[in-house]
Order: C-alpha cells, then sequence, then structure tokens
C-alpha cells in the first residue's frame, strides 16, 4: 500500500478546530477563553499553524488572528478604578505622611514603617485591580458558559 501525502491544508484546519474545541462555548455558540489553559492551547495552535509555513494566506491569517485574540486576551486591564484611586491616594498619603512626620520628628522607624506600609498597600491595588482581559470576560460571561473547555 502507498501511503498519500497529507494535506498540509487539513492538517492546520485539524489544528486550528481541536483548538477551538479546546475552549469554552456559550449558550448563543460563542467560543470564549475561559482559563489559562484553554489561552495556551489557542496560541500554541496557532504557532504550530504559522510553523507549517503554507502558502496559503487565508490559513496564515487566521492564524495571525488566533494570536491577536491570544494577544488581547492578554493584556493587563484595571477594574474598580474608583476603588483603586481611593486606595492609591491612601497609600501614597499614608507613605509621604509617615515620611514627613518621621523626617521632622527624627523618627526614622516611623518613616520606614510607612514606606512599608504604602509600599505594601500599593501592591494590593495592583494585585487586587489589574487583570488579563481574559479573566475579566471569563468572569463576566460565567453565567452563560454551557460547555466548558480544557
Amino acid at each position: 500500500m502507498h501511503d498519500t501525502p497529507a494535506d498540509p491544508h487539513r492538517i492546520a484546519m485539524d489544528i486550528r478546530d481541536e483548538a477551538f474545541a479546546a475552549l469554552s462555548v456559550t449558550r448563543d455558540n460563542q467560543v470564549e477563553i475561559t482559563s489559562v489553559r484553554q489561552l495556551r492551547v489557542l496560541e500554541d495552535a496557532a504557532r504550530r499553524i504559522l510553523a507549517m509555513h503554507l502558502d496559503d494566506e487565508t490559513v496564515n491569517d487566521l492564524a495571525r488572528s488566533m494570536l491577536d485574540r491570544v494577544a488581547a486576551a492578554r493584556r493587563w486591564t484595571w477594574v474598580n478604578v474608583p476603588a483603586a484611586t481611593m486606595v492609591t491616594v491612601a497609600a501614597l498619603a499614608i507613605a509621604c505622611g509617615a515620611s514627613v512626620l518621621g523626617g521632622i520628628g527624627d523618627n526614622i522607624v516611623l518613616a520606614v514603617a510607612g514606606g512599608i506600609a504604602g509600599s505594601v498597600l500599593l501592591g494590593i491595588v495592583v494585585l487586587r485591580y489589574r487583570r488579563e482581559n481574559w479573566r475579566i470576560r471569563a468572569e463576566r460571561i460565567a453565567p452563560m458558559i454551557w460547555h466548558h473547555g480544557v
């Protein structure tokens, strides 16, 4: 028996189909990224398709659009900006106030403690109020998911 060479276009489409099958599906049949693993599967599939170096620009454009979707999903966004701003202002007020009071009163411990407290609060702001776009979207559409992907 003689094997026929595999059709690279069909292989690329199979890779794409497998990647999209790994995503979550909403009730209105939209595929969505709802986990880090899904994000990685989609990115890996797109890179595998591009690595095939196909002459078909439609397939290459599809892979590039998959990578664009991954890049957009990975972008960081501030959430609840008013709360984040309020905590940031409080952190700066604590740090600056303690530093000034510590400097005026020759109290290095107060100045250092204020700096540490301000830094911790700023760290909390970043950890609490900045998220990747895919996570924000996943939380928003969670009630509409009828099939969870990988």
